[in-house]
């Protein structure tokens, strides 16, 4: 199936600006173009562009996308540098997955905190010298469950 550019944006969730900037640096290699000079994308582009939004999302720089794609077009004896490259790229994925589950937490606290300030009409008296008492009494409540 053939998309336009506004198409794939709107499936994507991505500006129309970000696509022509993957495809002018080289990432859409394969994007052809129709009698008037626009692009037109196959079911196999939207899944380069995918893996770009991906990479990029989780904090990859677009030189190392681009070097990346162009391993991948270089063949299989790439693989062993693709691999390394996408280990890298999970390992610090996982890292900011975990600081933000330790963001969460201490978000969880405030938010607990203030429905009961407003459930028990409490004065607020939670600061954030507080948060690592909180968190270990709530640590602590869970080992006792």
């Amino acid at each position: 199936m053939s998309y336009t550019i506004q198409e794939v944006a709107k499936k994507m969730a991505i500006s129309t600006y970000s696509i022509r900037y993957y495809h002018d640096h080289g990432m859409l290699p394969f994007v052809k173009r129709d009698a008037n000079n626009n692009r037109v994308f196959e079911d196999t582009d939207l899944e380069w562009l995918h893996l770009i939004i991906c990479l990029r999302q989780t904090g990859m720089p677009v030189e190392r996308i681009q070097h990346y794609l162009a391993l991948v077009q270089e063949g299989e004896n790439t693989v062993p540098e693709r691999y390394e490259m996408m280990k890298a790229q999970q390992s610090r994925t996982l890292d900011e997955i975990n600081d933000l589950q330790n963001h969460l937490k201490t978000i969880n606290i405030k938010v607990d905190h203030y429905a009961d300030v407003l459930i028990h009409h409490k004065s607020d008296s939670f600061v954030p010298s507080n948060i690592p008492e909180a968190e270990e009494h709530d640590v602590y409540q869970e080992n006792q469950s």
